[in-house]
């Protein structure tokens, strides 16, 4: 990789991923609506909103860079419909029509998420979708305009599941820090599974699916995540050694509801971020394993385990927040 471009490299893999690529000399460029979250970044940093296909292809054209990583995209799930996450559709059509347009550009990734499918759902195929918000119906629009049309450059999509890690915000940053504070309460007896991915490793996927060989990625999809599942309440364990945190609270699920309708409550009543609500709680509860088979193949073992993750994610808290 000589030059890269990346669209949302103001956000939280966004962040981590320049700052890899920095410190490996690679010129890289962060094509962003908001300023670097990492001060750092800032040299490296053009403003620019990925709806707006002039300053879009006008930036890219004079960058000239040899691979693309597109990031950018409303990722909350406050919208109603798919017409408020404009970027995640009218910004990857006009993502693909920079690429198109380009000269020089040899391959780009497509960063789409778990959301086009049911949480509990095990897709059948990279086109068997189930969205049940409509952020998730927005980035399943935006896969299928990547499928639909015939790049040259080589293409793939990613699909994050559930990342953590230094530079993260709501909702992994709540977890982190409700444990920090002994406020974090498990369902009693319950053992969760998650495909959870500490963002280093997704980091290290990303740049290994940057540099196979093109037969092994082109026109496929990928999950990012650990590649084992982990279980939510050995995880809530490890942070809380990292901090020193008092010890996590096993409570009856009947509690949790009762508090997660609290939640509800506090969020109607304008609270932007209640600790627990019902959605939350069914999330939380809910099994989501994804088949990590095909990424693993490709990307090889990856570089962070679990406690060494949680350690780096507790010394950046500790920093930072």
């Amino acid at each position: 990789m000589h030059r890269l471009f990346v669209t949302g490299g103001s956000g939280f893999i966004g962040t981590n991923l320049i700052e890899s690529l920095l410190s490996d000399g690679i010129e890289v460029m962060n094509f962003d609506v908001r300023a670097p979250l990492n001060r750092a970044h800032m040299p490296f940093y053009a403003r620019g909103d990925v709806r707006d296909l002039t300053v879009l292809k006008r930036t890219m054209s004079e960058f000239r860079p040899d691979f693309i990583v597109h990031l950018a995209a409303r990722c909350d799930l406050d919208g109603d419909s798919v017409e408020d996450y404009s970027t995640n559709t009218a910004g990857v059509q006009n993502m693909v029509e920079a690429v198109r347009s380009s000269q020089g550009a040899q391959r780009v990734i497509f960063a789409s998420s778990r959301y086009v499918h049911r949480t509990e759902h095990q897709p059948a195929s990279d086109t068997d979708y189930s969205p049940f918000t409509a952020y998730g119906e927005s980035k399943v629009v935006g896969e299928k305009i990547v499928r639909s049309n015939d790049l040259e450059a080589v293409w793939l999509i990613v699909r994050p599941t559930s990342i953590w890690g230094p530079w993260f915000d709501i909702p992994y940053r709540g977890f982190f820090s409700a444990v920090r504070k002994g406020l974090y309460v498990h369902p009693r007896g319950e053992k969760i599974y998650k495909s959870y991915g500490y963002v280093g490793n997704s980091v290290h996927q990303i740049r290994r699916f940057l540099e196979s060989p093109a037969p092994l990625v082109h026109g496929k999809t990928f999950y990012l995540s650990d590649h084992q599942p982990i279980e939510v309440r050995e995880l809530a364990e490890l942070v809380r050694k990292a901090f020193g945190a008092p010890p996590v609270r096993e409570v009856p699920l009947n509690w949790m509801r009762r508090l997660a309708v609290c939640g509800d409550l506090m969020r109607k009543a304008g609270m932007r971020n209640p600790p627990l609500t019902s959605f939350r709680l069914t999330n939380l509860r809910t099994r989501m394993v994804y088949d990590l088979s095909a990424t693993e193949r490709v990307v090889g073992e990856l570089p962070f385990n679990l406690q060494h993750a949680v350690s780096l994610t507790a010394g950046w808290m500790q920093q930072h927040v």
